[in-house]
């Protein structure tokens, strides 16, 4: 089972990232001859408070959901989150588990705690979403959370590059390159969507 971690500042635009990779990987594991019958991924997704609608828009692209409401991950629900994934090994086995964290997360926190209790994961990856269009305002803001999110960050989406001027675009890659240098990082638009070869070098590693 590999789990792929999602973060990323409120409105960053990780539901659209994540449904278009759902689409890949369920559609890589339907061209797998191997596949087992396990479902080949299941969503985790966590909003503080009150019902979010994320769920929602994945439910309605046909994926598998399972959420955390009440609470956030990075704090009182960490070891409701571990018990869950322990649960899905165990009773489903899918060999993909993707998490969407809450925008106020810090996702490392949350990895150190599932690589120290889960069971029978392969292999975690985070994967931080960054508001290209917002960068300016969010690091003035809120610079702790963004740099904390992006620090230990293994693969980083540069988000809506549409709305951005090529010399900005480059200023925000530099800045992420500079708080991160050992990270992939990839300028993306999440609603035209990724090209597999984008996906197969950020998720699965391959060149």
């Amino acid at each position: 089972m590999k789990v792929l971690l999602f973060g990323g500042f409120l409105g960053s635009g990780k539901t659209s990232l994540i449904l278009d990779l759902a689409k890949f990987l369920v559609a890589r594991a339907n061209t797998d001859l191997t596949n087992s019958q396990s479902p080949s991924l299941v969503i985790i997704e966590n909003e503080v408070g009150e019902r979010g609608i994320d769920d929602k828009i994945l439910k309605a692209n046909g994926l598998q959901v399972r959420e955390l409401f009440s609470g956030c991950i990075c704090c009182t629900l960490t070891t409701e989150l571990t018990v869950t994934l322990n649960e899905l090994k165990e009773t489903f086995n899918p060999q993909w588990v993707i998490v969407e964290a809450t925008g106020m997360a810090y996702p490392h926190r949350i990895a150190e705690t599932i690589h120290t209790y889960g069971k029978g994961i392969e292999e975690l990856k985070i994967l931080i979403v960054a508001d290209a269009e917002r960068w300016e305002e969010l690091t003035e803001i809120v610079p702790g959370l963004v740099e904390g999110q992006l620090t230990k960050a293994d693969v980083v989406f540069i988000n809506k590059i549409d709305c951005l001027e090529p010399e900005t675009l480059e200023k925000v890659k530099i800045c992420i390159h500079n708080l991160n240098p050992t990270a992939q990082i990839f300028c993306v638009s999440g609603l035209q969507g990724l090209d597999p070869e984008t996906w197969n070098k950020a998720v699965l590693g391959n060149e």
